[in-house]
C-alpha cells in the first residue's frame, strides 16, 4: 500500500512582528549529499540529518513525494516509508532516518526519481531569548523545507549512469524565443546538469552562451533556451556541459556535437 505521510499543523512561514522589524532567520537543519541512490536489491537506505544550529532544537518532519515541488506530505503517496517520519532534533545532533521500499510496481527499465522533503520547525521565541538577542519587542520565525533527490534505481539496468552522458544526443532550434538546446537521453538513467552552454565553434577557446542547467529523464528531453540573441551559428558549433554523478560531485567540462 503506498505510503501517505501526515501533514504537520503549522505553516510554512509564521510572521510575529510587534514592533520594529524582525531579526535574520537561520536554518539548521541538512540532509547529508544532495542526491541519495536506492539500488532495487537494498532492503533499505540509511538518511542522515543534523541540526547546525548550536543554539536551538528543531522540529523536523520528513516525506518522500513524486516530482511536484508544491507537494504536501497529506497528498503525497509513494511507495517507501521513511521512519521516523516526525522528530526532534537538539542542536548539533544528527538522526538517522530509515526509507524502506514497500515493493509496489516501479518501472523496471529505468530508474523513478523522487524528492525528499525535510520541514524544519524552529522553537517558539520566548520573552527571554527575544531580550538576549537584542530585539525585545519584534522577532521573525520561519520554517524551512529543503528537497534533495531520491533515485531508485531497478537491478540489471542496461549501461551505467558513467556511461549515460555520453549517449546524450542534442538539436539546436531556432525559434521566435531565440537559439533553443534540446537533448534526448536514450539511457535507462537521469542525467542532472549544473551547466549547459552553447559553444560557438569546436576550438576550446570557442565562446560559450550559457543555456542553464535542469535534468532529463531516462527516455525524455529536456529543453534550454540560449539566454543570449544569436544571430550566426558557426556550422562547427557544439554544445557544452558539466553534469552532476553519483556522489554529488560536477564532471570535468563535456563537448557534444549538435544537430542543426
Amino acid at each position: 500500500m503506498l505510503a501517505r505521510p501526515l501533514l504537520l499543523s503549522c505553516l510554512l512561514m509564521t510572521l510575529s512582528i510587534s514592533a520594529g522589524w524582525p531579526s535574520a532567520a537561520h536554518a539548521g537543519v541538512v540532509i547529508d549529499g544532495t542526491r541519495h541512490i536506492y539500488p532495487q536489491q537494498r532492503r533499505e537506505v540509511t538518511l542522515r540529518l543534523t541540526n547546525d544550529d548550536p543554539r536551538a532544537p528543531r522540529l523536523v518532519q520528513v516525506w518522500l513525494a513524486p516530482g511536484d515541488p508544491a507537494s504536501a506530505p497529506s497528498g503525497s503517496e509513494v511507495p517507501f516509508i521513511l521512519s521516523p517520519p516526525v522528530f526532534r532534533l537538539d542542536p548539533g545532533k544528527s538522526q538517522a532516518v530509515r526509507l524502506v521500499y514497500t515493493q509496489e510496481p516501479l518501472p523496471a527499465d529505468r530508474e523513478s526519481v523522487f524528492w525528499l522533503n525535510a520541514l524544519e520547525i524552529p522553537p517558539k521565541v520566548n520573552a527571554e531569548q527575544s531580550a538576549q538577542d537584542d530585539a525585545p519587542a519584534s522577532h521573525l520565525q520561519f520554517a524551512f523545507r529543503i528537497r534533495t533527490k531520491v533515485f531508485f534505481r531497478p537491478a540489471h539496468l542496461p549501461g551505467s549512469t558513467d556511461e549515460a552522458p555520453a549517449q546524450l544526443r542534442w538539436t539546436l532550434h531556432r525559434s521566435a524565443q531565440g537559439a533553443l538546446l534540446e537533448v534526448h537521453n536514450p539511457s535507462a538513467y537521469h542525467v542532472t546538469f549544473n551547466e549547459v552552454a552553447l559553444a560557438m565553434g569546436a576550438q576550446p577557446e570557442a565562446r560559450l552562451l550559457p543555456a542553464g542547467e535542469g535534468m532529463v529523464a531516462p527516455g525524455g528531453h529536456l529543453t534550454l533556451a540560449v539566454r543570449e540573441v544569436v544571430h550566426a551559428i558557426p556550422a562547427d558549433a557544439q554544445v557544452h556541459f558539466k553534469y552532476i554523478n553519483d556522489y554529488g560531485a560536477f564532471s570535468s567540462p563535456q563537448r557534444a556535437p549538435l544537430k542543426f
